[in-house]
């Protein structure tokens, strides 16, 4: 634990308390790793993967909904890529709220939010009649996703940290998958019926999950530490161990007795704060983290506006122009789907990899060589397929690289804070590439803007610290 002020309260008394929290912490990584990762770990990576995926299958969709809404509700060009920036702002208040609330009150409760937000507003957008409508619950779709970083965080917080980054990778897996199923989903749904039926298609997975979800989910044994809940995370640790077949260790169960050691009671919830949340946000500008936060929005931004903008820029690329109307919702769905498998293979390729060089080597070389991929792209040479393919795979591999990373490098009490910040800044990067891909402007100056987006977040990247085999402080 760090001496973050902010996560003792400021109190003489807890400063006193703070060798022995810290104790407990460490013994929590050690029942983590007695623990291990079994069958219960893997339904717990499963179904949070199944969650995940419900923001990869938002964003895919997002670029189908500019032209089949655009068709629709006949909206001017400025207003047709509203469709696109209202998700964004959306989840730029979603996340303002899940950080600070998650840090201070409740992780598991805004995980599972996530999923119904998704689920209900979704289903609840495709039965819209009226464009002003469908706009504002296009909104709420994206203040679910932007508590997507908690779930994120509540996984890091309970995986050993010798296959943390594989199994924090398998999350960008799920998000390839999603891509995937939304892509077929077009493709079924819109040459027969209309983008509502893809929407429905869209919403219905986070909220199975969600629901699933609801009577298996954990908080954080380590985030309940750090509110000094030691017998509730005890209880927990108990739980994971039965679950994982590790309840008749006896050495785990030591260790999770010295966890409970000077617990208060297990109802007490310090509750929701303003003030602390404030104190959290200016903490992540003190001395000790000032250029880490500077160098990771950096990142976030400049990855937020390539991902989204290549996502846009494939759709753009493939869709079926028509003289007549400017927004056709036709598409070459095979070239889409084909050209989307790539996001498959640089989360495989990442998953093989990032514990094995680390996570900055990951990521300076991922954001690199997206780069360079580009470059043909934006010189319109012949082979785009080829080059979008592989500019995607290893975009997908840097952002995934940079969401595993953003876990290991801030301590519990602020990291779902720091999390969620940076997610604000990737969906401002998120918000303008609408603007950069969709606005009439030309391929070639889109493409550019995305190659220099990825060269700053190499650039930036290189300036972290490496955290790979590092225990969460």
């Amino acid at each position: 634990m760090t001496s973050n002020p902010v996560a003792l309260r400021a109190s003489e008394s807890q400063d006193e308390a703070k060798p022995l929290l810290d104790e407990a912490e460490q013994k929590c990584d050690e029942v983590v790793e007695a623990i291990g990762f079994g069958n219960w770990s893997l339904m717990l990576v499963i179904l949070l993967g199944f969650l995940f995926m419900g923001d990869s299958i938002e964003a895919t969709l997002l670029s189908f909904l500019y032209d089949c809404v655009g068709g629709a509700f006949d909206p001017n060009p400025f207003e047709a890529s509203t469709v696109i920036s209202i998700v964004f702002a959306g989840e730029i208040v979603g996340a303002a709220f899940a950080g600070p609330i998650a840090d201070q009150y409740w992780r598991k409760g805004v995980s599972l939010a996530s999923g119904f937000f998704l689920g209900i507003f979704g289903l609840a957008s495709a039965f819209s009649d009226r464009f002003d409508t469908f706009i504002a619950l296009r909104f709420f779709v994206g203040v679910g996703i932007g508590t997507n970083p908690i779930p994120y965080d509540l996984l890091a917080e309970q995986i050993p940290a010798s296959m943390r980054g594989r199994v924090l990778m398998s999350s960008s897996i799920f998000w390839a998958i999603g891509t995937l199923y939304t892509v077929g989903a077009a493709w079924i749904t819109l040459p027969i019926w209309s983008w509502r039926s893809l929407a429905v298609a869209c919403a219905l997975p986070p909220l199975i999950v969600a629901f699933a979800l609801l009577p298996v989910l954990n908080e954080s044994p380590r985030w309940l530490l750090e509110e000094e809940r030691r017998e509730e995370a005890a209880a927990v640790l108990r739980q994971l161990a039965k679950r994982n077949d590790k309840a008749d260790d006896k050495a785990v169960d030591a260790a999770i007795a010295k966890v409970a050691e000077g617990g208060d009671d297990a109802s007490v919830s310090r509750g929701f704060d303003f003030p602390v949340a404030w104190k959290n946000f200016m903490s992540l500008f003190d001395a000790r983290r000032l250029c880490t936060t500077v160098a990771v929005w950096i990142v976030w931004f400049s990855f937020g506006l390539l991902y989204y903008g290549m996502t846009l820029l494939v759709t753009r690329s493939y869709v079926v122009a028509d003289d007549d109307d400017s927004f056709t919702c036709r598409f070459n769905y095979t070239k889409i789907f084909a050209t989307f498998t790539s996001e498959l293979v640089g989360a495989l390729l990442l998953f093989a990899t990032i514990d094995v060089f680390g996570r900055v080597t990951c990521g300076v070389v991922s954001y690199t060589l997206t780069a360079l991929f580009l470059i043909p792209v934006a010189l319109e040479a012949s082979g785009t397929f080829v080059w979008l393919y592989l500019a995607l795979a290893f975009a997908t591999a840097a952002s995934s690289t940079s969401w595993v990373h953003i876990t290991e490098l801030y301590s519990t009490d602020v990291r779902s804070t720091a999390h969620t910040l940076v997610f604000i800044v990737g969906r401002f990067g998120g918000f303008a590439s609408g603007y950069v891909v969709e606005n009439g402007n030309s391929i070639a100056f889109a493409t550019t803007v995305l190659i220099i987006a990825s060269a700053v977040s190499a650039a930036a990247t290189l300036t972290l610290r490496e955290t790979m085999g590092e225990r969460l402080t």
